[in-house]
Protein backbone atom coordinates (compact mmCIF):
# COMPACT_ATOMS: atom_id res chain seq x y z
CA UNK A 1 0.00 0.00 0.00
CA UNK A 2 1.89 3.04 -1.09
CA UNK A 3 0.05 6.20 -0.34
CA UNK A 4 -1.04 6.57 3.49
CA UNK A 5 -4.45 7.54 3.87
CA UNK A 6 -7.42 5.38 1.94
CA UNK A 7 -11.16 5.92 1.62
CA UNK A 8 -13.60 3.04 2.02
CA UNK A 9 -16.13 4.95 -0.67
CA UNK A 10 -19.79 5.14 -0.09
CA UNK A 11 -20.46 8.94 -1.23
CA UNK A 12 -17.97 11.28 -3.28
CA UNK A 13 -14.07 10.80 -1.76
CA UNK A 14 -11.72 13.63 -1.90
CA UNK A 15 -9.95 14.43 -5.61
CA UNK A 16 -6.92 13.00 -6.16
CA UNK A 17 -6.96 10.23 -3.23
CA UNK A 18 -7.32 6.31 -2.87
CA UNK A 19 -10.50 4.79 -2.50
CA UNK A 20 -11.45 1.07 -1.49
CA UNK A 21 -14.93 0.14 -3.28
CA UNK A 22 -17.33 -1.49 -1.01
CA UNK A 23 -20.24 -3.70 -1.19
CA UNK A 24 -18.80 -6.95 -2.37
CA UNK A 25 -20.23 -9.88 -0.58
CA UNK A 26 -22.84 -12.59 -0.84
CA UNK A 27 -26.49 -12.49 -1.14
CA UNK A 28 -28.64 -14.20 1.84
CA UNK A 29 -29.30 -17.21 -0.09
CA UNK A 30 -25.37 -17.72 -0.53
CA UNK A 31 -24.31 -16.93 -4.01
CA UNK A 32 -21.95 -14.21 -4.95
CA UNK A 33 -23.07 -11.10 -5.31
CA UNK A 34 -21.90 -10.71 -8.74
CA UNK A 35 -21.33 -6.49 -8.56
CA UNK A 36 -18.93 -5.63 -11.65
CA UNK A 37 -15.23 -5.03 -10.72
CA UNK A 38 -14.78 -1.00 -10.52
CA UNK A 39 -11.72 0.15 -12.88
CA UNK A 40 -10.72 3.27 -10.83
CA UNK A 41 -10.48 1.72 -7.17
CA UNK A 42 -7.72 0.92 -5.28
CA UNK A 43 -9.10 -1.56 -3.79
CA UNK A 44 -12.24 -3.50 -3.00
CA UNK A 45 -13.89 -4.40 0.56
CA UNK A 46 -15.85 -8.04 0.89
CA UNK A 47 -18.45 -8.17 3.88
CA UNK A 48 -19.50 -11.54 5.39
CA UNK A 49 -23.35 -9.81 6.20
CA UNK A 50 -24.18 -13.25 4.72
CA UNK A 51 -22.31 -16.72 4.30
CA UNK A 52 -20.96 -18.33 1.37
CA UNK A 53 -22.39 -21.41 0.08
CA UNK A 54 -19.94 -23.74 -2.09
CA UNK A 55 -21.46 -22.26 -5.28
CA UNK A 56 -20.91 -18.83 -4.25
CA UNK A 57 -17.68 -19.26 -2.96
CA UNK A 58 -16.62 -20.30 -6.45
CA UNK A 59 -17.47 -17.56 -8.45
CA UNK A 60 -16.34 -15.21 -5.86
CA UNK A 61 -12.95 -16.39 -6.52
CA UNK A 62 -13.49 -16.77 -10.02
CA UNK A 63 -14.47 -13.00 -10.20
CA UNK A 64 -11.87 -12.16 -8.09
CA UNK A 65 -9.07 -14.21 -9.88
CA UNK A 66 -8.24 -11.20 -12.25
CA UNK A 67 -8.00 -8.35 -9.53
CA UNK A 68 -4.62 -7.07 -9.10
CA UNK A 69 -5.49 -4.07 -5.97
CA UNK A 70 -5.95 -4.68 -2.73
CA UNK A 71 -8.70 -6.75 -0.90
CA UNK A 72 -10.02 -5.83 2.86
CA UNK A 73 -11.90 -8.71 4.12
CA UNK A 74 -13.83 -6.54 6.55
CA UNK A 75 -15.76 -9.41 8.18
CA UNK A 76 -17.13 -8.93 11.37
CA UNK A 77 -18.35 -13.17 11.83
CA UNK A 78 -16.43 -15.33 13.64
CA UNK A 79 -14.01 -17.90 11.07
CA UNK A 80 -16.25 -20.07 9.10
CA UNK A 81 -14.88 -22.88 7.39
CA UNK A 82 -15.86 -21.63 3.74
CA UNK A 83 -14.42 -18.16 4.55
CA UNK A 84 -11.12 -19.37 6.19
CA UNK A 85 -11.21 -21.36 2.38
CA UNK A 86 -11.72 -17.85 0.68
CA UNK A 87 -9.02 -16.04 2.96
CA UNK A 88 -6.25 -19.23 2.13
CA UNK A 89 -7.53 -18.98 -1.68
CA UNK A 90 -6.61 -15.15 -1.80
CA UNK A 91 -2.78 -16.08 0.02
CA UNK A 92 -0.56 -13.98 -1.99
CA UNK A 93 -2.51 -10.95 -2.49
CA UNK A 94 -2.24 -7.68 -0.96
CA UNK A 95 -4.99 -9.33 1.38
CA UNK A 96 -5.88 -6.98 4.52
CA UNK A 97 -7.49 -9.18 6.99
CA UNK A 98 -9.15 -8.51 10.85
CA UNK A 99 -7.29 -9.50 13.81
CA UNK A 100 -9.50 -13.20 13.96
CA UNK A 101 -8.15 -13.94 10.40
CA UNK A 102 -4.45 -13.79 11.91
CA UNK A 103 -3.45 -16.87 11.61
CA UNK A 104 -4.44 -17.25 8.17
CA UNK A 105 -1.89 -15.79 5.06
CA UNK A 106 -2.25 -11.86 5.01
CA UNK A 107 -0.26 -8.97 3.99
CA UNK A 108 -1.84 -6.99 7.01
CA UNK A 109 -4.12 -6.93 9.73
CA UNK A 110 -7.11 -3.99 10.31
CA UNK A 111 -6.79 -2.59 13.00
CA UNK A 112 -8.75 0.05 15.49
CA UNK A 113 -10.46 2.03 15.14
CA UNK A 114 -8.50 3.93 18.50
CA UNK A 115 -10.72 4.75 21.22
CA UNK A 116 -9.44 7.75 21.35
CA UNK A 117 -8.18 8.50 24.69
CA UNK A 118 -4.25 8.26 26.41
CA UNK A 119 -1.37 9.00 23.87
CA UNK A 120 -2.08 7.34 20.20
CA UNK A 121 1.12 6.74 19.69
CA UNK A 122 1.30 4.53 22.64
CA UNK A 123 -1.44 2.42 21.47
CA UNK A 124 -0.37 2.77 18.41
CA UNK A 125 2.97 1.13 18.97
CA UNK A 126 1.06 -1.58 21.42
CA UNK A 127 -0.50 -2.96 18.29
CA UNK A 128 2.24 -3.05 16.02
CA UNK A 129 3.96 -4.82 18.36
CA UNK A 130 1.09 -7.87 18.68
CA UNK A 131 0.26 -7.51 15.00
CA UNK A 132 3.27 -6.93 13.01
CA UNK A 133 2.52 -5.14 9.47
CA UNK A 134 -0.80 -3.20 10.15
CA UNK A 135 -3.04 -0.91 8.75
CA UNK A 136 -5.58 1.29 10.71
CA UNK A 137 -9.39 1.82 10.96
CA UNK A 138 -8.66 5.47 11.12
CA UNK A 139 -12.43 7.00 12.66
CA UNK A 140 -12.52 10.18 13.36
CA UNK A 141 -12.76 11.21 17.53
CA UNK A 142 -16.01 12.64 18.74
CA UNK A 143 -16.18 11.76 22.64
CA UNK A 144 -17.06 13.78 25.66
CA UNK A 145 -14.74 12.68 29.05
CA UNK A 146 -17.21 13.22 31.95
CA UNK A 147 -15.82 15.26 35.03
CA UNK A 148 -14.61 12.37 37.87
CA UNK A 149 -12.93 10.05 35.01
CA UNK A 150 -14.67 7.05 33.35
CA UNK A 151 -14.30 6.26 29.93
CA UNK A 152 -15.24 8.92 27.06
CA UNK A 153 -18.11 8.24 25.37
CA UNK A 154 -19.26 9.06 21.91
CA UNK A 155 -20.63 12.94 21.52
CA UNK A 156 -23.99 13.16 19.60
CA UNK A 157 -24.29 16.92 20.23
CA UNK A 158 -22.67 20.09 18.39
CA UNK A 159 -19.16 20.80 18.48
CA UNK A 160 -17.47 24.22 19.42
CA UNK A 161 -16.71 26.99 16.79
CA UNK A 162 -12.94 26.27 18.26
CA UNK A 163 -10.81 24.17 20.58
CA UNK A 164 -7.26 23.81 21.40
CA UNK A 165 -4.53 21.11 20.22
CA UNK A 166 -4.33 18.05 21.80
CA UNK A 167 -1.02 16.56 21.33
CA UNK A 168 -1.16 13.13 22.95
CA UNK A 169 -4.28 12.20 21.25
CA UNK A 170 -3.95 14.16 18.04
CA UNK A 171 -6.96 16.14 17.55
CA UNK A 172 -8.83 19.06 19.49
CA UNK A 173 -10.19 19.84 22.61
CA UNK A 174 -12.13 22.02 24.61
CA UNK A 175 -13.96 22.03 28.67
CA UNK A 176 -17.49 22.81 28.38
CA UNK A 177 -19.64 24.78 30.85
CA UNK A 178 -20.27 21.61 33.10
CA UNK A 179 -16.41 20.91 33.60
CA UNK A 180 -16.67 17.84 30.91
CA UNK A 181 -13.76 18.09 27.85
CA UNK A 182 -14.83 17.41 24.33
CA UNK A 183 -12.37 15.37 22.32
CA UNK A 184 -12.82 15.52 18.62
CA UNK A 185 -11.23 15.77 14.76
CA UNK A 186 -11.29 17.76 12.00
CA UNK A 187 -10.30 17.14 8.77
CA UNK A 188 -6.84 18.46 9.09
CA UNK A 189 -5.89 16.59 12.52
CA UNK A 190 -7.39 13.47 11.07
CA UNK A 191 -5.39 14.04 8.18
CA UNK A 192 -1.93 14.72 10.44
CA UNK A 193 -2.82 11.77 12.51
CA UNK A 194 -2.73 9.21 9.65
CA UNK A 195 0.13 10.68 8.29
CA UNK A 196 1.73 10.55 11.71
CA UNK A 197 0.87 6.82 12.47
CA UNK A 198 3.34 5.89 9.47
CA UNK A 199 0.99 3.22 8.64
CA UNK A 200 -1.79 2.77 5.77
CA UNK A 201 -5.20 4.11 7.02
CA UNK A 202 -8.45 3.96 6.23
CA UNK A 203 -11.28 6.54 6.62
CA UNK A 204 -15.06 6.15 5.35
CA UNK A 205 -16.10 8.45 2.62
CA UNK A 206 -18.96 9.71 4.66
CA UNK A 207 -17.06 9.93 8.04
CA UNK A 208 -15.03 12.19 6.04
CA UNK A 209 -17.58 14.12 4.13
CA UNK A 210 -18.95 15.37 8.30
CA UNK A 211 -15.62 16.79 9.26
CA UNK A 212 -15.36 20.41 9.23
CA UNK A 213 -12.20 22.01 7.82
CA UNK A 214 -9.34 22.75 10.73
CA UNK A 215 -11.48 25.27 12.77
CA UNK A 216 -9.78 28.52 14.41
CA UNK A 217 -7.67 27.51 17.82
CA UNK A 218 -9.34 28.94 20.55
CA UNK A 219 -7.55 31.71 22.72
CA UNK A 220 -6.77 32.14 26.30
CA UNK A 221 -8.96 35.39 27.12
CA UNK A 222 -6.22 37.89 29.62
CA UNK A 223 -7.32 39.33 33.05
Amino acid sequence: MKKYLYFLKASETPPDCPRLQRAYGFRPDGSWCGLPLPRDAAGLVLEDRCLPSPGGLAAALKALSGWEGLLLLDFERPPTPLLIRLAQDLAGRTLIVPPSYAAWPHRAILVGPWPGYGCFQTWLQRQQARWGSMVLDAAPIRLRASPGGGRPMFWRGSLPQSGFPCPGAGCLHRRLEDGSVLFWDTAQTLTERCRDAGVPALVFSEDWAALSPAPPKASVKKP
